[in-house]
């Protein structure tokens, strides 16, 4: 899997985890009877180590992951006296269509 928009991290792992919303008929006692999927999204966990945070990605930035967009939703950062600093970044990814504005752009930064 190719990343683009990062600097300042080197990917160890990832895992991603791919799901969808869905539309339920019910009848008047509760009973499913159809069930209708209209829009799928994955969330990919990356844990990489920090070289550098001049440049690195920040929440609210976009970044290509396997070239679809991806929204960096989250990045939590562990630091130790005996290790190099970590981080995991959490991205998003909509559908194909979907359209993905950086923090940036909604506050007109």
């Amino acid at each position: 899997m190719s990343f683009h928009g990062f600097t300042g991290f080197i990917a160890n792992s990832f895992s991603s985890n791919e799901t969808t919303e869905t539309a339920e008929a019910r009848d008047e006692k509760g009973k499913l009877l159809d069930l209708a999927p209209y829009s799928k999204s994955k969330e990919i966990t990356m844990e990489a180590l920090i070289t550098t945070e001049a440049n690195a990605a920040e929440v609210g930035s976009k970044v290509s992951v396997g070239g679809v967009d991806a929204l960096v939703a989250a990045i939590n950062k562990q630091e130790s006296n005996t290790d190099f600093q970590r981080a995991t970044l959490t991205l998003r990814q909509g559908d194909d269509t979907t359209v993905i504005h950086t923090l940036d752009e909604i506050q007109g930064n």
